[in-house]
C-alpha cells in the first residue's frame, strides 16, 4: 500500500487502485496498446496479490515502481509506443496519486493485428 504524510492526517492507496488507473489509460490508447492476455492475467492475478490485468505494482511509502505488460499492435514503432507509454503512465499517476513514480518498466508480451 502507498502511504503519503498530509497535514493533519496519512493517504493511503491500494495498489489495485493505481493498476485499474492505469488499466483505464491503457484502454484509451486502443488499439494501438492492448492489455495482457485475459487467460494469462486471471492466473497471474490470483497468484500475485499486487498483480491484475498484467500490472504489477511494487509501492513503498515514497515511491511507486510499476511493471505493465502489453499487447501491441502490429506494424507500429514499439520503441516510440513504449517510451510514450512510460511518460503517459508516469504522469497519469502522478497527477491523480500524488506519488512518484520511480520507475515504469513496460514487458511487449503480444503483438496483435486490428481487428
Amino acid at each position: 500500500m502507498a502511504i503519503q504524510s498530509l497535514e493533519g492526517g496519512q493517504l493511503h492507496i491500494k495498489e489495485k487502485v493505481i493498476i485499474d488507473l492505469i488499466y483505464i489509460t491503457l484502454q484509451k490508447h486502443s488499439p494501438y496498446i492492448k492489455p495482457y492476455n485475459e487467460w494469462i492475467k486471471r492466473v497471474r492475478s490470483s497468484l500475485y496479490r499486487n498483480e491484475k490485468y498484467g500490472i504489477t505494482v511494487i509501492a513503498d511509502q515514497s515511491s511507486i515502481e510499476l511493471e505493465v505488460s502489453v499487447s501491441v499492435l502490429y506494424g507500429i514503432d514499439i520503441r516510440y509506443i513504449t517510451r510514450m507509454l512510460q511518460k503517459i503512465i508516469k504522469s497519469e499517476i502522478e497527477h491523480c496519486t500524488g506519488f512518484t513514480v520511480d520507475r515504469v518498466d513496460i514487458k511487449i508480451e503480444d503483438v496483435h493485428f486490428d481487428d
